[in-house]
């Protein structure tokens, strides 16, 4: 099977983390660029921080590995990698199935009705021949929620939930090759700084005007989410004052204050 995108994609039954053997096959320089892991279960997927994230045979779990200097991305966009790689993701289930009421959670989470549906990890490493992007991506394509801890339960939702007469989500191979199609669409849309695609995920921003608490480091800030700006920061009003433009930090859910 061909795989857009990618020049090469290595597929496994069962990985740690798919992020952490593209890590690792950042080292070998006979590697083709970009390149897909995908792996049908993880064992140890991350998140965010500290976070852990769980898959089961109906996840959709892989990573891409790529030069930023051949997709012209420079260091300033990869604060923004992981909204773009939403807005992708978010692309493809619409055209897929017709799914339309999805949202992405700033930084990096894909949800619906306050409810997770994916995640996306980009991280940068160093390598002989300069930087590598790991982007991983992890989402509940036909996930048995029943079967994940208390907490996933609560919080996530599976794809094949929102759109359970359609069939074709059975095959993931399916829902990442449209994945893949429309990563290296956004790419380019990033690298070039097309407004489309800031408008896109302004669009999608599921914090809009909520009242929220960001966790930065050992401190808490509050404030009224006012929108992802062009430059991906989270934008967050305080009183009188100028906003606040956060590029990092976690939205605390209810759960978490």
């Amino acid at each position: 099977m061909s795989w857009p995108f990618v020049r090469q994609l290595i597929h496994h039954q069962v990985v740690t983390s798919t992020n952490d053997l593209a890590k690792q096959l950042a080292a070998d320089r006979t590697v083709p660029l970009p390149l897909a892991v995908w792996a049908d279960r993880q064992t140890q997927g991350r998140g965010r921080g500290s976070h852990t994230w769980w898959s089961d045979s109906g996840s959709l779990t892989f990573s891409v590995l790529l030069d930023p200097r051949a997709h012209g991305l420079r260091v300033e966009h990869e604060p923004r990698l992981a909204l773009a790689a939403a807005v992708a993701i978010v692309d493809a289930v619409e055209a897929i199935c017709g799914v339309t009421n999805l949202g992405i959670r700033w930084p990096n989470d894909l949800e619906t009705s306050g409810r997770k549906l994916g995640g996306i990890l980009p991280e940068r490493i160093d390598s002989v021949d300069g930087p590598r992007i790991v982007i991983g991506i992890g989402l509940n394509v036909a996930s048995q929620l029943a079967d994940a801890p208390r907490d996933v339960q609560r919080l996530g939702i599976a794809l094949s939930a929102l759109a359970p007469s359609y069939g074709g989500l059975r095959d993931r191979a399916f829902v990442l090759k449209s994945v893949l199609k429309h990563f290296g669409s956004a790419l380019k849309r990033l690298a070039t700084d097309d407004p489309t695609l800031s408008d896109r995920w302004a669009r999608l921003d599921t914090l809009l005007g909520q009242s929220i608490q960001v966790l930065l480091g050992d401190r808490i800030v509050s404030g009224i989410a006012q929108g992802i700006d062009v430059d991906g920061a989270l934008v967050l009003a305080q009183g009188q004052g100028e906003p606040l433009r956060l590029f990092g930090g976690q939205v605390l859910r209810h759960k978490d204050r």
